[in-house]
């Protein structure tokens, strides 16, 4: 069974971080253009003085434990893993070093991002034991914030997915101890517009 994070991301905080992907089916469910994270965005309007898509990372450094919710390519039945993130970073204030730890099951899997976050954009480095170093640049938004730790962040960029080129939107929503992680494709190559689902990650603060 192919992987199922490409955390190409970063937070994938890709939070992926965010990178992976080989995982999620390409027979993915359809997911309507208001996503529930975007509707979620538009009920809760910026303040006066929002966060930055800086700030909202590093707001993130520490533990983070939950799970991995991906469509299996071969079987296409959502299967569901625990994973661990950890976000560290340096002393620069715009550098940081993610790591994803999570069974792709019957062996450890380790994703270590290398992620800088300037204004509205995010640049990033992958490493994976097996694989190439990938790098990737994404645009960086906040969309909604109602405090410092309640936010959603939306990443975006052009990427290929399953062998298509693809738009590649990351939604992510923190509420204090929570984030969640939303992964959605819509292929180029044919003439609609149709955000398909290819992995969610649910994560809770490691006290």
């Amino acid at each position: 069974m192919p992987a199922p994070l490409a955390l190409a991301a970063p937070l994938a905080l890709a939070l992926a971080a965010t990178a992976p992907v080989d995982s999620a089916a390409s027979s993915a469910a359809v997911i309507p253009a208001a996503a529930p994270a975007i509707v979620l965005a538009a009920a809760a309007p910026l303040p006066a003085n929002p966060i930055t898509p800086q700030e909202a990372f590093t707001s993130l450094e520490g533990t983070w434990e939950g799970t991995l919710t991906y469509r299996d390519y071969q079987s296409n039945k959502m299967e569901s893993i625990p994973v661990a993130v950890s976000m560290e970073t340096q002393p620069d204030g715009e550098t940081m070093v993610q790591r994803f730890d999570y069974t792709d099951p019957g062996f450890q899997v380790y994703v270590t991002n290398l992620i800088t976050v300037k204004d509205d954009m995010l640049t990033g480095a992958t490493a994976r034991a097996g694989r190439a170093f990938e790098t990737y640049e994404k645009s960086a938004a906040i969309t909604a914030q109602s405090m410092a730790q309640q936010w959603t962040l939306v990443l975006d960029d052009e990427f290929t997915d399953d062998g298509r080129p693809a738009r590649v939107r990351e939604t992510m929503v923190r509420s204090q101890g929570t984030l969640s992680m939303i992964k959605e494709v819509d292929y180029l190559d044919d003439d609609k517009e149709e955000w398909l689902l290819r992995n969610e990650i649910k994560l809770s603060a490691v006290k």
